[in-house]
C-alpha cells in the first residue's frame, strides 16, 4: 500500500484532491483535524502546551487560544 502526503499552500486544492480520493474509496487521514482534536482532548498534550506557551494558551472553556500561540511562534 502506498502512503501519500498532500501538501500545498492555502487555496492550492489539497481538500479537493482529498475529496476525489475519498470518492475513489481511498482512505484519508486528516492530520490537521486530528491535531486540533488532540489539543483540546489529550490532557498530557494540553499540559505540555501550557508549560511551553503559558496558561494563556487556553481559554477557561478549554478552547485553544490560537491568537496567543501565534503571537509566540
Amino acid at each position: 500500500m502506498y502512503k501519500v502526503g498532500i501538501t500545498g499552500g492555502i487555496g492550492s486544492g489539497k481538500t479537493t484532491v482529498c475529496k476525489v480520493f475519498e470518492v475513489l474509496g481511498i482512505p484519508i487521514f486528516y492530520a490537521d483535524t486530528e491535531a486540533k482534536n488532540m489539543m483540546v482532548e489529550d490532557e498530557l498534550l494540553i499540559e505540555a502546551i501550557k508549560l511551553t506557551f503559558g496558561e494563556e494558551s487556553y481559554f477557561e472553556d478549554r478552547k485553544l487560544n490560537n491568537k496567543h500561540i501565534a503571537g509566540i511562534v
